[in-house]
């Protein structure tokens, strides 16, 4: 198929493979009657002579035409050149929101950003009738500008004819719509809801699982129902709870994870029931979001987070009363270690100027070693919350077990050297100890603690 290349398909000239799915084959091309861009849709060679996958290739067309909203990709026109069946639609340069999901999942902030966009789309699509039935990260696009397109609109059922005067003249009526029967299994096994994968008559609700399955990805960059096989997956999705959000992502806010706990029930009746209620919420989670009023989970036992009024009352007396701007006492916090560091290599050097051997030398090195790890860390930290919350997290976790390393080695390294020239260098030696302790400490007990109060602080 890639011979289409180059050709010209009614007035639209192939130029680039962008991808293939289970019908077709998708390619970038140009209109050449009004100079733009296109994606088109070619339906496989293999499947021309299948009524079903032609019936399902048009009602894709028919069923994202019928739909005017921005998450939605546009459907241009559908038509046929030779032998070759076709759908010209709009071109998005962008990422599928399976290629940006990693391991770990997306930043709450982006899940908040594209999740609205992708629940406000669905609750478009069902406010005129159509089910996409077909939800998944790889039918879902992020623009490089941030946009969601929804796409592939192939197994799109019509539950009811649509009353929605923007939809009316795009939408198919009852009768029109190709109706799967009932006892039929499509859509992809992983983001099914229960009531497809049992072949039962779908809603919107099952859209609404699909999506749950979807934001649960999103966060923990697991799929919540997963099996060697495809039984066993189908088996998962309807007789297995999903693993925890909180125990795979621990600094979720607690009300997302109620919220994708809503979407998963399997129970019809227990579940979100509408697409545009979900949005609701999302978009009042990322206001609490951006104002610092969001409630965490705990890093720990799925209990809420501390707050700095509820903070061990050693960092009260250290660092202030709970009013205080615990980010701010952070980047302190972070200055004073750099400063703390940079004396010990001063003092290591005056303890390598009065002693001699080796092994002077190697203590030398190796505090200035551990004193610029250290230092370094530190200092990327305290640049990281001028960022956003979510960076300083990600790095605070990131380098956490680093600085408790370095500081614990550092003042290992000051006790050693004040124990060498304790008689004959009183007074060195002592401020090499009582430095050494400061390090070690702080690395261990209020470095931790700040870190933590600073990212769950409200105000900033």
């Amino acid at each position: 198929m890639n011979t289409v290349i180059g050709q010209t398909l009614g007035h639209y000239r192939i130029e680039a493979k962008l991808g293939e799915g289970g019908m077709g084959l998708v390619y970038r091309a140009f209109d050449t009657h009004l100079d733009r861009p296109v994606a088109i849709k070619i339906l496989r060679a293999d499947a021309t002579t299948s009524p079903e996958r032609k019936r399902r290739f048009v009602q894709e067309a028919k069923a994202a035409s019928a739909l005017n909203h921005p998450n939605i990709i546009h459907i241009y026109d559908i038509g046929l050149s030779g032998d070759t069946d076709f759908i010209a639609m709009e071109f998005v340069a962008g990422k599928t929101l399976h290629q940006l999901i990693g391991k770990n999942g997306l930043p709450v902030r982006d899940t908040l950003k594209y999740s609205i966009q992708i629940a406000d789309a669905l609750a478009r699509a069902h406010s005129a009738g159509i089910v996409h039935r077909d939800l998944k990260p790889t039918n879902i696009i992020i623009a490089e500008d941030g946009r969601v397109k929804l796409l592939d609109f192939g197994l799109a059922k019509l539950t009811e004819k649509s009353v929605d005067s923007e939809a009316a003249t795009a939408t198919t009526t009852a009768e029109e719509a190709p109706q799967t029967e009932e006892g039929s299994i499509v859509g992809t096994v992983a983001y099914m809801s229960p009531e497809q994968a049992e072949g039962r008559k779908v809603d919107a609700r099952s859209d609404i699982f699909s999506f749950g399955s979807v934001l649960y990805e999103m966060v923990t960059g697991r799929r919540p129902f997963e099996g060697a096989t495809r039984i066993s997956t189908l088996s998962a999705i309807l007789h297995a709870e999903p693993q925890p959000v909180g125990d795979l992502a621990p600094d979720l806010p607690a009300e997302l994870e109620k919220i994708i706990s809503r979407c998963l029930r399997k129970d019809l009746e227990r579940r979100a029931q509408h697409a545009g209620d979900i949005k609701l919420a999302l978009d009042e989670l990322r206001e609490d979001s951006a104002s610092g009023k969001l409630s965490r989970a705990s890093q720990a036992g799925g209990q809420a987070a501390a707050t700095p009024e509820e903070q061990p009352a050693l960092m009260r007396k250290l660092f202030g009363s709970a009013g205080a701007k615990p980010y701010r006492l952070s980047e302190i916090l972070h200055i004073k270690m750099c400063l703390r560091c940079a004396l010990l290599v001063y003092l290591a050097w005056w303890f390598k100027n009065v002693t001699s051997g080796t092994w002077s030398l190697v203590l030398f090195f190796s505090t200035l070693f551990c004193s610029t790890i250290q230092s370094i860390r530190a200092a990327v930290l305290l640049f990281a919350g001028g960022m956003d919350t979510e960076f300083l997290r990600r790095e605070a976790r990131k380098f956490a077990p680093w600085l408790r390393a370095c500081g614990l080695a550092n003042g290992a390294l000051a006790m050693i050297m004040a124990v060498w020239i304790a008689e004959r260098h009183t007074i060195l030696a002592a401020l090499i100890a009582f430095l050494g302790i400061a390090i070690g400490v702080t690395a261990l007990t209020l470095k931790p603690g700040m870190d933590r109060a600073a990212i769950h602080a409200s105000n900033r």
